[in-house]
């Protein structure tokens, strides 16, 4: 039995048979409207009001009815059919699906299984990742996890934005002081924080110019108001460059002084932009060079959360040296010219006006508002959205699936429709319908507002490494030096990867360190700490016993661990259809809370004979079902903490 609530829930419709024959008319279907009993009410309740004004004598039909192996007490109580659960039998179906089914206790047939492919991080390669992506990063490899542990075929994709707006200043930067860069990495600095200083000085350096140049047109013109403002925001940008100077002096005065060589930097940035994307020879090493250290950066942060990739797709390669773009604008002239206008020399989908002409708001779960779609500048060059058309079309040429699930910012969600307008637009209906745009909200911390051009923000490898130097505090007393180092490593990861998932993505999250590392509740280490708990128990005891006789006197506690064990498939299961992970934080958080509890008002190990091994074999339930779900989440198992 893989199930046992589902087991249990045969078991209540076997009930509403039988008594179907008494009533003389079937009222199987009313085991749709299964809901959780108020405690003192047994465990599970149906509302019967209908049935209890066509039977004055319902309760006394009910009593007449035979009750199935698994159901206790059902009694009928202001218009609900309460059904309390026979303990005993059910804690023995129990305790031998999870510990004779171990790490594969989970799985059940009410696991929906299909074939995903899940696109998650996609961090820009122009600065390390922050902490906005550590939460898209966790959300997506705990998805793929979850989906692959219910048996769905997934594969995980990184798509690389080397096409990206932020590239051509990444590539001039490093085009400039290369050796520096080079000999910094060698010597040990993290490739990708040395390509963000970069990215972000040579941003500054270039609005400078730009603003420079316009505060001399507007002062020789006598618009010395204008001028002024634009001074104001020219000297924000010198802060930066000051600011950088007080980090990284010896970087900073090279890449400047190398930058301060070139006229006019704005315009040479759109000139390497519309080099790159037309294959320029010397534009695509320079910046390929640039995105492959930065790669290597990003692979290191992810190992240590333990996320991988099946795939990591360049923009260049899967959007526009395939003839991507050029395929998605000739398909939409062609399938939908009455809704491509120009303007101003851009090429335009009126995706607003396609929606609402043929109504697909709900068939392809749209917002309310959608803007225009800009494809393609007026000079020439093409948008993000435009290549995202274009790796979507790579995909379904590609793969077969029956769902693309994108984790993606919320602030994304009017491109993300256009795209999938547009694919519908052009003849891609199943396509369009496939996507999925799993949105998920900032990750705030108190007083901090980021810019990744700026150069302000908290890297995920500086929430990893704060949350590990504040756990070693706590463990160095403890083990050596090499396991304090690994136990606060596995602690900081499953903190931040618990913290990311615990709250519905549609929700912002903010990060509190009090909530993180909290060892009592609701957090990745109180997790890790109950596992270790469960694990020490056995540790004692040396072996599990074999289960042969359930105790005619379950305790109260006893009895709601056995039932929480027992509903873990359905939270899988549940989780898996709605694509919910906070639903398996909330469940083993309850679960932690209740083991706790439970072990700290009952021994296990010196309790008498027939009970231990009854006690043995619930820790041993707990510890793999805490285990699995660690699993899935990504939380690091312990034997120590």
């Amino acid at each position: 039995m893989s199930n046992p609530y589902g087991e249990l829930i045969g078991d209540v419709r076997r009930f509403l048979e039988l008594l179907s024959g008494e009533l003389g008319r079937d009222i199987t279907n009313y085991i749709n409207n299964v809901i959780r009993a108020p405690s003192h009410y047994g465990y599970l309740a149906i509302p019967v009001h209908s049935l209890v004004r066509e039977y004055a004598n319902l309760g006394d039909i009910i009593n007449r009815v035979p009750r199935p192996r698994l159901i206790g007490g059902v009694v009928l109580v202001d218009g609900y059919l309460n059904i309390d659960v026979n303990i005993n039998e059910y804690a023995d179906i129990v305790l031998r699906a999870v510990n004779g089914l171990g790490d594969r206790y989970g799985i059940s047939d009410r696991c929906v299984r299909a074939n995903y492919i899940i696109e998650h991080t996609s961090a820009n390669p122009a600065k390390p990742m922050h902490i906005g992506h550590g939460r898209n990063a966790v959300l997506g490899d705990s998805l793929a996890r979850l989906l692959r542990f219910c048996g769905s075929s997934v594969r995980v994709h990184f798509y690389v934005n080397d096409c990206g707006d932020q590239m051509p200043y990444v590539g001039i930067g490093y085009h400039v002081i290369r050796d520096l860069v080079l000999s910094r990495v060698k010597s040990g600095a993290k490739p990708d924080d040395v390509i963000g200083i970069i990215y972000s000085i040579t941003y500054a350096v270039s609005e400078i110019k730009r603003l420079s140049k316009q505060i001399e047109q507007l002062s020789g013109e006598g618009r010395y108001d204008e001028a002024n403002k634009l001074i104001g925001e020219r000297d924000e940008w010198v802060s930066v460059i000051n600011n950088f100077l007080e980090r990284d002096k010896e970087l900073t005065e090279n890449l400047v002084k190398g930058l301060g060589k070139f006229e006019d930097l704005p315009s040479m940035v759109k000139q390497w932009s519309r080099a790159y994307e037309e294959g320029d020879e010397y534009v695509r090493k320079v910046i390929g060079e640039a995105v492959d250290l930065v790669l290597r950066g990003f692979r290191e942060t992810l190992d240590r959360l333990g996320i991988s990739f099946d795939s990591w797709d360049f923009e260049s390669e899967v959007a526009v040296d395939n003839g991507g773009v050029s395929r998605v604008i000739n398909e939409l002239l062609r399938k939908a010219p009455q809704y491509i206008e120009r303007d101003n020399g851009a090429l335009v989908f009126r995706a607003d006006k396609y929606a609402q002409d043929l109504r697909l708001w709900d068939e392809l779960e749209l917002p309310r508002y959608i803007p225009k779609a800009t494809l393609i500048r007026s000079d020439g060059t093409s948008l993000y959205l435009t290549r995202d058309i274009a790796y979507a079309l790579w995909y379904w040429d590609n793969y077969k699936f029956d769902a693309l699930i994108r984790v993606i910012g919320s602030e994304q969600a009017h491109p993300q429709a256009q795209l999938r307008l547009a694919l519908y637009a052009m003849g891609y209906q199943e396509l369009a319908r496939k996507i999925v745009h799993y949105s998920y909200e900032m990750v705030n911390l108190a007083g901090m507002k980021m810019s990744g051009r700026k150069g302000v923000y908290v890297t995920l490898d500086e929430l990893l490494n704060e949350a590990k130097s504040r756990v070693m505090d706590i463990v160095k007393g403890r083990f050596g030096q090499g396991e304090a180092d690994r136990v606060a490593e596995a602690v900081a990861v499953g903190a931040i990867r618990y913290s990311f998932l615990s709250v519905n993505p549609n929700k912002p999250l903010t990060f509190s360190w009090d909530k993180v590392l909290n060892l009592k509740q609701n957090s990745g280490p109180f997790i890790q700490y109950t596992y270790v708990r469960a694990n020490s128990i056995l540790e004692k005891a040396g072996s599990v016993p074999a289960l042969n006789q359930i105790p005619s006197n379950i305790a109260n506690e006893e009895k709601e661990l056995i039932l929480m064990l027992g509903e873990y498939p359905e939270v899988i299961a549940k989780s898996a259809q709605d694509l919910r992970l906070e639903y398996v934080i909330d469940y083993i958080n309850k679960l932690s809370l209740l083991f706790n509890s439970y072990y700290e008002k009952y021994p296990v190990l010196n309790s008498e004979p027939g009970i231990r091994e009854f006690r043995l074999n619930i820790v041993s339930a707990v510890k793999t079902v805490l285990g699995n779900a660690m699993d899935i989440l990504g939380i690091p198992r312990l034997s120590r903490m």
